[in-house]
């Protein structure tokens, strides 16, 4: 009895809701849709979930309204799609468990990079075959619009940070509270708000940067890639207090340096000289809000005297650990020195952020206004930081969390056997409570079984895999009880994500790479219509402007439009699953 009263007292923390006053569950930061005669203000990306109430503290999605509560259909596949249960291999019933000593012998943890899924792994077959032909004429339009668009420049045009010129170390990083301010043959981006998850939809661009680079050899996405691993390490470097900070590697939400103006040189960016300016110091204003602190930051060894925004949450770090498995194969593969060693400083730091964490008791340590360095508690209903809060009550409740952390930082499993990462308390009540919680459940899921296959912990690997599969399975056959298909965006975010767990070992069914070709085709299509790639265009008025397009329910979000180069390059596809993608047409880029 005790026990059941501690699980409902749980339920009630995660579920129950508090109505509260809309701004507090934006933190406080303006809603950077909401600028008044602002012609087109970028969707504020990230989200962090008070288990109280479920809400977000920033609006994710600003174009889907209240009432545009329901998917546009159903992600369940039309009554002519059969599953067929009785698949077999050479070898009998699938999926049998591999000898994990034999896999061991054959491929041991010896710190080579593994270069292809150390087991056979398959699902029964759903939906119709897509032909080759067909393949190939989806991926030619693809890699059109990425050109037609100018996506990659675009990508280096937008970015913003602290550029080479200053003298002082440049990154790039995906801002979300940002806008652009057009005058003359100026575009000043422009920081407006305390910057919560930038690195939810910038993890994301890394590894699509990162892998088209690998894929493909092309200088923009080289260039990219160098900068955004300086944009991850920067909120780490950005983060320290003085020159023996005892606690270095703690990441802050964001940092905000100086404000600069300068001009996009051929030399470095390869450009026309166009005339950029970014603008941070709009956003130096103290902020105090349950989920992040925004502050002056006067002893910084690398930016000086700068802004930073605290609370390193969840949200992201699920984002980072996953992005983090493929940083060590850039760091083997990148033909260009200047890129592998931008990536090598990052990766070290990862290692050593996920270190702090497993060292922590997996809570994800933040710092004060003076420095100083504490754990956030797991009380008066919020989890933030930590991946332990819920653990006393059921083992399994964000196991894979800890599990990545303890590859990433250790390269073996130190907490407890989290089998399949599913079915835990965790996974049933956060689903339940909110939206947001269920791509943090499912990035880190990838994140425990990318980081397994990296370090050869083939147990840990095969069972996680197991358990991808049932997940997806469920989300995309969904029952009356689970939470996601009730969101309007969850057609398009299956999409993404079942690109993005296909990069992870998971074999697609026919009719999972049906959905990821109807739903990058739309992408496509929608993103053409966007009038706004070049600011600079004298086409453009003066104004104010987003910086990106406005998310679309049938579209999946513009940083992920590049994510099929993860599948592309990934070490750990499996040659099982359906294609979707015709991986050597995207190799040439020439002929795009």
């Amino acid at each position: 009895m005790r026990r059941l009263l501690v699980l409902l007292a749980v339920f009630g923390m995660i579920s129950c809701s508090d109505p509260a006053d809309p701004k507090d569950d934006l933190g406080g930061i303006d809603n950077v849709g909401d600028q008044g005669d602002v012609q087109d203000v970028d969707d504020v990306n990230g989200e962090d979930v008070d288990f109280d109430d479920g809400a977000p503290d920033l609006d994710h999605d600003a174009d889907v309204s209240d009432a545009d509560t329901e998917p546009t259909e159903d992600v369940t596949p039309d009554e002519d799609v059969t599953i067929d249960e009785d698949v077999t291999t050479d070898e009998g019933v699938i999926n049998q468990e591999p000898d994990f000593e034999a896999l061991e012998r054959e491929h041991p943890a010896d710190g080579k990079l593994p270069r292809e899924l150390p087991f056979a792994f398959v699902r029964p077959p759903v939906g119709e075959p897509i032909d080759q032909a067909e393949i190939t004429e989806f991926t030619k339009t693809i890699a059109a619009a990425y050109k037609e668009i100018g996506f990659f420049r675009w990508l280096l045009r937008t970015s913003t940070g602290v550029d080479h010129t200053t003298g002082k170390d440049d990154f790039l990083a995906w801002y979300n509270d940002t806008i652009a301010v057009k005058s003359g043959d100026t575009v000043t981006f422009e920081q407006r708000g305390g910057e919560h998850n930038m690195w939810i939809p910038g993890g994301v661009v890394l590894t699509s940067v990162l892998n088209g680079y690998l894929h493909t050899g092309d200088w923009e996405m080289a260039r990219l890639t160098e900068q955004y691993c300086k944009g991850l390490t920067a909120v780490v470097k950005g983060f320290i207090w003085g020159a023996e900070d005892p606690a270095p590697y703690l990441m802050a939400r964001a940092i905000f340096p100086m404000d600069q103006e300068f001009v996009l040189d051929a030399d470095f960016w390869k450009d026309d000289g166009r005339k950029k300016n970014v603008k941070f110091t709009t956003a130096y204003r103290d902020e105090d809000h349950w989920n992040a602190q925004t502050f002056a930051w006067p002893e910084n060894p690398t930016w000086g005297s700068i802004w930073v925004t605290n609370m390193r949450s969840k949200d992201d770090v699920r984002s980072i650990s996953r992005t983090s498995v493929f940083l060590p194969y850039l760091i083997e593969d990148a033909k260009d020195d200047w890129v592998r060693e931008a990536c090598q400083e990052t990766w070290d730091t990862m290692v050593g952020f996920h270190k702090d964490i497993v060292d922590s008791n997996y809570s994800i340590r933040t710092k004060d206004s003076n420095g100083v360095a504490y754990t956030l508690p797991c009380d008066d209903q919020k989890d933030l930081g930590s991946y332990n809060c819920f653990s006393v009550l059921d083992e399994k409740s964000e196991c894979c969390a800890r599990l990545s952390a303890d590859m990433l930082a250790y390269g073996h499993r130190k907490t407890n056997d989290c089998g399949t990462c599913t079915g835990s308390l965790f996974d049933a009540f956060a689903s339940a409570a909110h939206y947001y919680n269920i791509p943090i459940i499912w990035d880190y899921h990838m994140a425990g079984l990318g980081s397994s296959l990296l370090k050869k912990q083939y147990k840990d690997a095969w069972f996680t895999l197991v358990g991808l599969a049932e997940r997806i399975d469920s989300y995309m056959f969904p029952d009356e009880y689970e939470p996601g298909p009730k969101d309007a965006r969850w057609n398009r975010d299956m999409a993404q994500l079942l690109v993005q767990a296909a990069s992870m070992g998971l074999p697609l069914t026919d009719h999972e790479a049906r959905h990821i070709q109807k739903y990058w085709l739309q992408t496509a299509q929608y993103l053409k219509t966007w009038t706004n790639w070049d600011l600079w265009d004298e086409s453009v008025p003066d104004g104010e402007y987003r910086l990106r397009p406005p998310n679309n329910n049938d579209a999946v979000e513009v940083e992920a439009f590049a994510v099929i180069f993860e599948y592309c390059s990934s070490p750990f596809k499996n040659p099982a699953g359906a294609a979707f993608v015709d991986c050597d047409v995207l190799a040439d880029v020439a002929n795009w």
